[in-house]
């Protein structure tokens, strides 16, 4: 059974902090959506990054981590077996750097396993979050600033914002970093929903092309409305080249209305 320590006493606070875990420099912590989502960090509590983070803080945020991966694509029995085997006393012990490691070491091995190199930490100086030198010092306290930075890798980043999560992306061969890989006009995420293969550009239907123009259409003229008191005129076939690409004037006509330098 996993033991979740629910009270609030073992929640870290909320900061996008530097980070070290043995003598590298600091590093910039991203904030994955999962801290806040799933409660991990009290986001009320002031920043104490620098003061000695606790096994009960420790195992609070290992055990968020853990369900926000098996969510996603399966945390794997390496990482279920490490956070079920916490223990429900000693939480107001300290935690070394050693003991940090070695919990951290399977949700790496994982994120590896799916090739998710990009959802990690940014700036990791080795293959794990630490600096990987022969000398270490395992037995030194850590602080909630550092154990903040080795979980704050994220299982659901959608690099590029096509519906797709990277993991789900790099599962099925897809690029992470390409929101439309066939260049036919259709979003990955949007062929993905709709059955046809973001990496054929031949497969799909006309009419799919046509009903997702039209939306995109009727949501540019409900915002030109709003901004010139008349309808723009599309004269092109809908769904055809020269129907997106004037779909893509109009749009980018409308982008200079949210962007103005005086």
């Amino acid at each position: 059974m996993i033991i979740k320590i629910m009270s609030a006493r073992f929640k870290l606070y909320f900061c996008v902090s530097t980070f070290f875990i043995l003598h590298s420099s600091f590093l910039l912590a991203q904030t994955p959506q999962w801290w806040i989502t799933r409660e991990a960090l009290d986001q009320n509590l002031a920043a104490k990054d620098y003061a000695p983070i606790n096994q009960g803080q420790l195992k609070w945020l290992a055990t968020n981590a853990f369900c926000e991966m098996e969510e996603y694509f399966g945390a794997g029995s390496n990482v279920a077996a490490a956070v079920n085997a916490f223990s429900p006393s000693n939480n107001y012990f300290p935690v070394n750097i050693g003991q940090v490691k070695y919990l951290a070491v399977p949700f790496y091995d994982r994120l590896y396993e799916f090739g998710l190199t990009n959802t990690m930490p940014p700036g990791m100086p080795g293959h794990y979050p630490w600096d990987g030198r022969p000398e270490t010092n395992d037995y030194a306290m850590v602080n909630i600033g550092q154990v903040k930075y080795v979980f704050s890798f994220d299982s659901a980043k959608d690099s590029d914002g096509d519906g797709l999560a990277d993991w789900e992306e790099v599962a099925h061969g897809y690029d992470p970093y390409d929101p439309d890989m066939d260049d036919d006009g259709l979003g990955d995420g949007w062929e993905v929903a709709h059955g046809t293969d973001p990496l054929d550009g031949n497969d799909y239907n006309q009419a799919d092309r046509t009903s997702e123009a039209a939306e995109a259409r009727q949501r540019i003229i409900q915002h030109w409305l709003l901004f010139y008191g008349s309808a723009p005129s599309f004269t092109n076939s809908p769904g055809s080249p020269a129907d997106l690409i004037d779909l893509r004037n109009a749009l980018n006509t409308l982008s200079e209305k949210f962007y103005n330098v005086e």
